[in-house]
């Protein structure tokens, strides 16, 4: 065989450009074999990653499911003297009483108005949008009375409609939860939530919107970082005031809303009178005439 040597010019670079040629794709195997491991190991990674997160995001999904349910009516009756109770309330009124001089205040005699609510109902929505500005009147320091208490109930007769985030309950927890430790703002947080309703079976607010939501009207994170606290209730584990949105809700569970008592006695007239003159009546005064009718709400 012909040596280096005695090969011609053209044939040592053939030769050379051949060598090249195999190199260079010998070079691309390798390259390839390298891209397609690192691509393996990628995807390898981000599998694994989704799995974690797919699971942290189920755990946590199922542990907010877990802690804002309702406990069952039964364990309720056996924890009565357990229930925690928002300050200005009390376990027979479950209700949160605005007066003139603020939440968590009652009139010392007069007219009482109970007003159960959903947070994820449409027609408590359409109430608070038509009845809203008559209350806020009612409680209004220079046009209100000294002698009107407004209950305000929030019950969780809808969770089954918030596709299994039991939204009512936890907004009705996280409402109270300003009740108890911002009462200042506690109004305008429950106007806010009604503002901002969401529809009837979506999942509603999460968590962190509630938190927004309520700090968006001046209530303080340390305030809304109670909205997921928990207590232990019985065998459960619960946010601070899951026991006594479900005690009122059981107490309500025959009863849609949204209902409004007057002095004892359900008041259907909302949708076309104003409840500041349906209040007045109940406090032995006539309204004037001219009163007009509240508006209806738009669609």
């Amino acid at each position: 065989m012909a040596t280096n040597d005695r090969l011609t010019k053209a044939q040592r670079r053939d030769e050379a450009r051949r060598k090249a040629a195999e190199l260079r794709a010998k070079e691309e195997r390798e390259r390839r074999r390298n891209k397609i491991i690192g691509l393996s190991l990628l995807g390898v990674a981000i599998a694994v990653a989704i799995v974690g997160i797919g699971a942290a995001v189920k755990q946590n999904r199922d542990a907010s499911k877990a802690d804002s349910a309702l406990p069952s009516q039964q364990l309720v009756a056996d924890n009565k003297a357990k229930i925690t109770v928002p300050a200005g309330s009390d376990i027979d009124l479950l209700g949160i009483p605005v007066s003139k001089q603020g939440t968590g205040t009652r009139a010392a005699d007069g007219v009482v108005v109970d007003v159960y609510l959903d947070f994820i109902c449409p027609w408590c929505g359409r109430f608070e949008q038509q009845q809203g500005p008559e209350i806020a009147r009612l409680l209004d320091p220079k046009t209100g009375f000294d002698d009107v208490t407004v209950v305000y109930h929030m019950v969780a007769n809808m969770d089954k409609a918030s596709q299994g985030t039991n939204y009512s309950t936890r907004a009705a927890n996280a409402a109270t939860v300003v009740a108890d430790k911002d009462p200042e703002h506690f109004v305008a947080f429950m106007t806010k939530l009604f503002a901002t309703q969401p529809h009837e079976n979506t999942p509603g607010h999460s968590d962190q919107r509630l938190a927004e939501i309520a700090q968006s009207v001046g209530v303080p994170k340390a305030v809304t970082d109670q909205f997921t606290a928990t207590v232990q209730f019985g065998d459960k584990t619960v946010r601070t005031f899951v026991p006594w949105t479900a005690a009122l809700t059981y107490r309500q569970i025959e009863h849609s809303t949204p209902r409004i008592v007057i002095d004892g006695t359900d008041w259907d007239g909302w949708t076309q009178e104003s409840i500041y003159d349906a209040v007045q009546v109940a406090r032995g005064v006539t309204p004037p005439d001219d009163q007009t009718p509240a508006e209806e709400p738009k669609e």
